[in-house]
């Protein structure tokens, strides 16, 4: 599965959950690194790096999630088999934020 077919089906399942997300859609211009979605509910907000099962994460990227993490913010790496029916643990982290239990 392509980044962009992942980042798809995350946002069709954010939608679908009804939670608030922020994409650049260009990011030439900003600093490197930031990660890929920004997703807010009611319980909370993620931020979020999409790749492939293969995917390298650029120092750059490594770096933003560190700050983000060490700043108390929930970061961190989608992959493909993050989604269901492989697990799941996207729906659940997103369900956790909804502010509903799951």
């Amino acid at each position: 599965m392509s980044e962009a077919d992942l980042q798809r089906a995350v946002i069709d399942l954010i939608r679908w959950l009804g939670l608030a997300y922020f994409h650049d859609n260009d990011s030439r211009r900003n600093r490197a690194g930031f990660p890929d979605l920004v997703v807010a509910g009611s319980g909370g907000f993620i931020f979020r790096e999409i790749k492939t099962e293969t995917g390298r994460i650029r120092p750059e990227q490594l770096d933003w999630l560190a700050r983000l993490t060490q700043g108390g913010a929930n970061a961190g790496i989608w992959r493909p088999s993050d989604l269901e029916p492989n697990g799941g643990r996207i729906k659940a982290e997103l369900i956790v934020i909804t502010g509903r239990a799951a």
